[in-house]
């Protein structure tokens, strides 16, 4: 795979309840990217991320995975979790290695107890967060509902920047509420322009209303124009939801269909668009030799480290400690030092896995995600650094 800078890394964890489609927005990412000819079903048990015996038999996610998507020059990292709360330890492993999140809610079951645990992890590690609504395509999915019952349980700071157009109960097209602009699908991950139904109009004017508020709140300029009746760009509007995102001011909903790839497109675009790339975390750890705060922040300049954030071992492809690079550039050639057990770990070669499938890699910059082969002495929660540099995280 090729290598990534650190301003081109998203790293994403995928929240939500049990059974919400976690795994079949994967697959469904997957396929738009150009990784797979076609999409695998939880219920065939061929999917990229539920790879395990267990996984395949009870037909749901019981660890977390990752899946990197490359979407344009962007790699979007994909930590898929496990929904139910028997493997809740899974979900803050990949919630720790995260710098945003996406809260898949399902259109037809709605909020459920899944939903608000997602956000409290979200509020704990402080994580921007955008909204997605899967299942539109089914005839009991109402997506008003949705956004009314979210907007009631986290308050005024939901906002739906997609809305879908519906004909017989089925899903045939959105509406692009900051462009004001209707699309009809004409096949699998394909549309066009089309002209914005009549009865899509009430709701639609009232999500506009809300985006635009949102986004007048950015500063007193904007909040002028906004009550001068001016018209934002769309460029001023994504703009300013961008930084608003990245404060937690505003939280984005979209919406589609795991299974049409519907909407999928849209998810993957708003992911690079809005959501932060590493180095705008905060990433702070100790340095054993002098005790003193180290401060890595996904700088690439500065002395590699890396966190170990979990521990796969797979009975066909052995052990892989999954890390995430805090500072610095990590290679294959590097002697890392690990200060939690005192000794020296020797890489050979860096990987990132798709699912259980290792790809090597030549280097890992600051801020991304991947994996090392057969270290001997380091466990999950131990900090990787170099010798001189003894840092803990």
């Amino acid at each position: 795979m090729n290598v990534y800078t650190t301003d081109r890394i998203r790293n994403v964890v995928l929240l939500g309840h049990g059974g919400c489609g976690k795994t079949s927005l994967v697959e469904a990412m997957a396929y738009l990217a150009g990784m797979t000819s076609r999409m695998g079903k939880v219920e065939d048990g061929n999917t990229i991320s539920d790879y395990d015996k267990e996984e395949i038999k009870r037909k749901f996610s019981i660890s977390t995975s990752l899946v990197p998507i490359i979407w344009g020059d962007i790699k979007v990292n994909v930590l898929d979790t496990p929904g139910y709360f028997d493997f809740v330890g899974e979900v803050e492993e990949a919630v720790s290695a995260a710098d945003a999140a996406v809260i898949v809610v399902s259109g037809k079951a709605g909020v459920q107890v899944g939903t608000e645990k997602a956000w409290e992890l979200c509020d704990k590690y402080n994580l921007p967060r955008m909204i997605y609504v899967t299942e539109m395509d089914v005839d009991d999915a109402s997506f008003r509902q949705v956004v009314q019952d979210l907007t009631d349980k986290f308050g005024k700071v939901i906002a739906p920047h997609f809305q879908p157009i519906r004909e017989n109960e089925k899903l045939v097209g959105y509406v692009n509420v900051i462009k004001n602009a209707g699309r009809r699908y004409t096949g699998l991950g394909q549309r066009e322009e089309c002209e914005i139904p009549d009865y899509c109009k009430p709701n639609l004017e009232m999500y506009r209303e809300k985006l635009l508020e949102a986004v007048a709140e950015i500063s007193d300029e904007y909040m002028e124009r906004y009550f001068a009746g001016d018209e934002f760009s769309v460029e001023e509007i994504r703009s300013a939801m961008r930084t608003e995102v990245m404060e937690g001011s505003i939280v984005p909903v979209a919406m589609g269909s795991n299974i049409q790839a519907q909407g999928v497109a849209n998810l993957l675009s708003d992911i690079v668009r809005f959501f932060p790339s590493p180095d705008w975390r905060e990433c702070a750890g100790i340095n054993r030799k002098t005790n003193e705060i180290y401060e890595a922040n996904y700088d690439f300049a500065k002395s590699k480290t890396a966190y170990v954030f979990k521990t796969m071992v797979d009975p066909f492809i052995g052990k892989y400690s999954f890390v995430k690079v805090c500072s610095g550039v990590l290679k294959g050639d590097d002697v890392l030092y690990n200060a939690d057990t005192d000794a020296e770990e020797k890489p050979g070669k860096l990987y990132t896995l798709c699912g259980n499938k290792p790809s090597e890699v030549s280097e890992l910059f600051a801020g991304d995600i991947g994996a090392i082969a057969k270290l001997t002495n380091t466990r999950t929660g131990d900090t990787l650094s170099v010798k001189n540099n003894p840092v803990s995280y």
